[in-house]
């Protein structure tokens, strides 16, 4: 009935303009322009369309097809079959109903803010994509909860066949891979960018490798050793084992990066150990901001120059930097000043944080 009825008015409507030949008016379907016709006429103006029955016509034709298009769900093609043209000009005539402000598009959601705030999140960092989730959480294990959701469809959207994956370690990355929707792949593989062994129970709890791999149908590959070392001497035994080097390099060669990273109280590392009351103590004093890879790192994401950093077993930050996409999925108060860091100084690629995180990240320092 709706095409019918549409057909049929587009008929008058021609016949009414036919009729009154070259006059400069015609009656408009609606009270207001009727208005503004009789206005125009008194004060000797132009009307729409600016001095001729063609114009104000096209313009006409632009309301009936935005009409058509956002009132009443057609498709363009339903539509160019209705008026009789062609595709094309129903895709034009649409542009120009909103070049024209015959049609505003407002979005009414309180997500819009948060793709706001990514998008700004990527202009003042250089970053190739952003995403800002929504969070209620009011301990660190809930809030990483909630951005492994996020994080998770990143992943499957940056991830395909043949694609290779750095994984780093902690409490939001064991989230992710818990929460990862099951896809299976081919020749996919994934490989820790830091060391995997422990001596420890409580530590595993942080490792991802293998549940991320597991979703995927991928290989998995686990850099053999502790992410810190007892001392010096042995990180420098581990790197001369040939069988360490070849699992390190093929950390070093992959195409995307997955990490996180430990805010100021480096609570994943104390919690599994790794770091000594007296060690984390002496790092604050030099400077330390959070914890990358294993390593304590500075305002500049820098590692500093602190024992800690010398005995621990990863993918250092030049090489690091050399991966082509570089995912972070971080967030919380006491991170922003790490995440400032990785993303200001170009470490990072891509980023997947919540809002308070990411207006934190914006605000002026």
């Amino acid at each position: 009935m709706a095409v019918k009825d549409s057909h049929s008015t587009a008929r008058r409507e021609t016949h009414t303009t036919r009729s009154r030949g070259k006059r400069n008016t015609v009656a408009n379907e609606t009270k207001g322009t009727a208005a503004g016709d009789i206005d125009n006429k008194k004060n000797n103006k132009p009307n729409i369309g600016a001095g001729s029955d063609d114009s104000w016509r096209d313009e006409q034709l632009a309301v009936r097809v935005a009409r058509c298009y956002y009132d009443l769900g057609m498709t363009q093609q339903q539509i160019a079959q209705l008026l009789d043209i062609g595709r094309a000009r129903v895709i034009r005539l649409l542009a120009e109903a909103r070049q024209r402000g015959i049609v505003n598009i407002t979005i009414s959601s309180p997500l819009l803010d948060n793709v706001y705030l990514a998008e700004q999140l990527v202009k003042r960092y250089s970053l190739q994509g952003a995403e800002v989730c929504l969070s209620h959480a009011e301990d660190q294990s809930t809030l990483a909860s909630q951005i492994a959701g996020t994080a998770g469809d990143v992943t499957l959207r940056l991830v395909k066949d043949n694609t290779s994956i750095g994984l780093g370690w902690g409490e939001t990355l064991r989230a992710l891979g818990e929460q990862l929707p099951p896809q299976p792949l081919n020749n996919v593989s994934v490989v820790s960018l830091l060391g995997t062994f422990t001596y420890r129970s409580s530590a595993t709890r942080f490792e991802a490798t293998t549940s991320i791999a597991s979703k995927l149908n991928a290989e998995c590959l686990y850099l053999p050793a502790p992410i810190v070392c007892d001392s010096e001497d042995s990180r420098k035994l581990l790197l001369s084992q040939p069988q360490f080097n070849e699992i390190r390099q093929r950390a070093i060669d992959v195409d995307l990066a997955i990490v996180s990273v430990g805010g100021d109280d480096c609570g994943t590392m104390r919690q599994a150990g790794y770091i000594k009351e007296a060690e984390f103590s002496s790092a604050l004093k030099m400077g330390m901001v959070g914890n990358f890879l294993g390593y304590c790192i500075d305002s500049d994401a820098r590692v500093i120059d602190h024992s800690i950093n010398r005995r621990v077993v990863g993918v250092e930050g030049d090489r690091f930097r050399k991966i082509p996409r570089r995912l972070m999925v971080s967030a919380g108060k006491n991170k922003v000043e790490a995440i400032r860091a990785l993303c200001g100084n170009g470490l990072i690629t891509d980023l997947v944080t919540d809002e308070a995180t990411a207006r934190a990240l914006l605000e002026d320092t």
